[in-house]
């Protein structure tokens, strides 16, 4: 190995000991002539040092099946430095179908050859390009993510993010009336973060981008117009497409996920007019490679290509997917059914099959993976009643955080556009449980949407996240349970005015209110409940307030101060449980007597002096006041939900 080329290597990454009797065995094998063979190519490196512009190189990818093909290349150049700390190297392919397709998206991580040794993966184009001009990641960076996979105390999972993905599902016309979006806030976990996906980067030339080849994301199990919807969630790194489920040895819907993650035998192609039967073969460097985010009666399989294979370790793709660092994700083998060709980029359309191993790293030059057992995922069961009847679906989804929450609510949006429209006026009724191994979880709501499938994924992702990626103790999502009901059109009640039975109380006496209501569909009607004035009372007014969940949570917020803000998982968890479903009408009696909140637990029933003395001589941040004292709170539920809110005085006399 020359000077330069161990300087080459040495600058991509740090060598263990491992690394370097990697490098060292598979350099000294004997090179392999020309072409790019099964066997013993992929062992071979070369530097981009040895390039340059009119070397012709031999690339390998699938284009139909499972059949491995290979095809030409010509070097344009390399571009040092082309990002910090990684160079870029240029070529342009040849030969059918590239000639006519372009560069294809399931191309990232083709392996390409100089003379049998690997300079490295297929990874990036130019969109609209008029010939199949390739970015292509030299190898040396991308086998540090190979040598991860060995990592000691390998994490399982724990990636970054830069914003609750449940923000961006929820319609943003919506989001202010989310009573879980205004839960998360008072929790705090809103502050500082965003609602999109961080943008994969890209060498930019003006509006000329060299932009990585996204991942086909093929999914079955959703509507496709919610497909679309949901692309924006995603960001660039895969490209959501309707797909027509899975193949071989995969679960399909209504077949049980084995308990190892597999299924036995071939299977047919689903699609496929031939009716054409495969089995999974050896995963080798062109091979195409799926990572799988949801599988069972809703599947989402990201479509790439092997580049480099060591033993039961391989790397692929040549880009991030994510770039989620450490991650657990069922790695599956990938039938090809066809190329389509588009002039912006085309794109291979295919379907995931038999599980394989596990994709253990999502880093910034390519994922890497073990062929073998598949990771822990995380199963999701839904019931979904409509007017026709009722719907059942099972899947499941990634154990990792915060990708559990993004897949699971992506997931079962798509159930809910299956068996519903995806868009269209509806009344949710929506009840969730969350095993986490230490509690069971339970939350319920009712809210009125124009876009069902988005908001019932926005709704459940914010959920999962706000149990996940709380900052008080760490959860597991062993299981999650959820029963939807789906009504067409909106059946929300409005709040029209509210009557008390008299101006002037005792102390000990109830306030009788009257809450006069108007239905969208059918006639006004009103409902009737009493508070109770306390018999230790000090004369004076009082507030009565009435109002929708959302109002409630509102004026709880205000009304508490940081007292509203939870100091340890339990309270965390009382945020839940106390949350008001959007069908139910709150009503509250008030004092304005100071209240306090100890350690963020409300004290209620204090004396209004006692309360007093004790915020005041709060010194430690435990004691939090509150502007008002809640006397008395009840409420009811009506059909649909309810809007509206309205807040009268009464007075107390000895």
């Amino acid at each position: 190995m020359s000077h330069s080329m161990r300087s080459r290597f040495r600058f991509a990454f740090v060598p263990s000991a491992c690394t370097v009797a990697l490098i060292v065995t598979v350099l000294l094998a004997v090179p392999v002539a020309d072409g790019a063979r099964a066997d013993t190519p992929e062992g071979h490196f070369a530097s981009v040092e040895e390039l340059k512009r009119g070397d012709r190189c031999v690339g390998r990818t699938v284009f139909v099946g499972t059949d491995i093909e290979e095809f030409e290349l010509e070097i344009l150049g390399v571009v040092r430095g082309a990002a910090p700390g990684t160079d870029l190297i240029i070529a342009r392919a040849e030969g059918d179908p590239l000639e006519s397709t372009g560069i294809l998206e399931g191309m990232s991580g083709s392996p390409v050859y100089k003379d049998g040794r690997l300079i490295g993966a297929i990874s990036s184009t130019w969109q609209f390009s008029r010939e199949p001009i390739a970015g292509i990641t030299p190898i040396g960076e991308m086998l540090p993510a190979l040598e991860l996979t060995d990592a000691e105390g390998h994490a399982s999972g724990r990636p970054g993010w830069d914003g609750l993905p449940g923000l961006a599902m929820l319609p943003e016309r919506e989001r202010a009336a989310s009573s879980l979006a205004r839960i998360v806030e008072a929790a705090g976990m809103l502050d500082g973060r965003s609602d999109g996906h961080s943008v994969s980067s890209a060498v930019a030339f003006g509006d000329r981008r060299l932009i990585p080849i996204a991942a086909p994301l093929v999914v079955s199990g959703a509507d496709e117009d919610y497909i679309h919807r949901a692309s924006r969630v995603l960001g660039p790194g895969v490209t959501p497409m309707l797909g027509s489920g899975v193949a071989s040895g995969t679960a399909v819907a209504g077949t049980p996920v084995a308990s190892d993650g597999t299924a036995p035998g071939p299977a047919a192609v689903p699609g496929s007019s031939s009716g054409v039967e495969w089995e999974a073969g050896e995963l080798e460097p062109g091979s195409a490679v799926g990572i799988q985010f949801v599988r069972g009666d809703a599947n989402w399989t990201a479509i790439g290509t092997v580049t480099h294979r060591d033993g039961d370790r391989l790397v692929a793709f040549g880009h991030p997917l994510f770039n989620a660092g450490a991650i657990e994700m069922p790695m599956v083998a990938v039938y090809v059914h066809a190329v389509m060709s588009l002039q912006s980029i085309s794109f291979k359309y295919a379907s995931g099959g038999e599980l394989l191993g596990t994709m253990k790293e999502d880093r910034n030059r390519a994922v890497a993976g073990v062929v073998g057992p598949g990771p822990p995922m995380v199963p999701l069961t839904v019931s979904i009643r409509t007017d026709g009847g009722v719907r059942r679906f099972e899947f499941e989804t990634l154990s990792n955080r915060p990708y559990t929450a993004l897949f699971g609510g992506l997931a079962f949006g798509g159930a809910v556009s299956s068996a519903v429209k995806a868009s269209g006026p509806a009344t949710i009724d929506l009840s969730v449980r969350i095993d986490t191994g230490e509690e069971l979880v339970e939350y319920r709501d009712v809210f009125h949407t124009t876009e069902p499938a988005m908001r019932c994924s926005g709704e459940l992702s914010l959920l999962l996240s706000f149990l996940a990626e709380n900052a008080f103790e760490e959860r597991e999502l062993r299981g999650v349970e959820l029963d939807v009901t789906v009504r067409e059109g909106d059946l929300g009640t409005t709040i029209l005015r509210v009557d008390a039975d008299r101006k002037v109380y005792r102390p000990g006496d109830d306030v009788t209110i009257r809450v006069f209501m108007r239905p969208r569909r059918g006639d006004p009607f009103e409902r009737e409940l009493s508070l109770r004035i306390p018999d230790a009372i000090a004369p004076g007014a009082l507030t009565v307030r009435v109002g929708d969940a959302m109002s409630f949570h509102l004026w709880e917020r205000d009304r508490l101060g940081l007292g509203a803000a939870p100091r340890s998982y339990e309270q965390l968890l009382n945020l839940i449980r106390n949350a008001k479903p959007g069908n139910v009408v709150v009503a509250q009696l008030l004092s304005d007597s100071p209240g306090l909140s100890l350690s963020g637990d409300e004290m209620r029933g204090i004396p209004g002096r006692a309360g007093l003395a004790m915020a005041s001589s709060a010194t430690s941040g435990a004691v939090d006041p509150s502007m008002l004292s809640v006397l008395d709170e009840r409420e009811f539920a009506v059909e649909g939900q309810v809007v509206g809110f309205y807040e009268m005085t009464v007075h107390v006399e000895e």
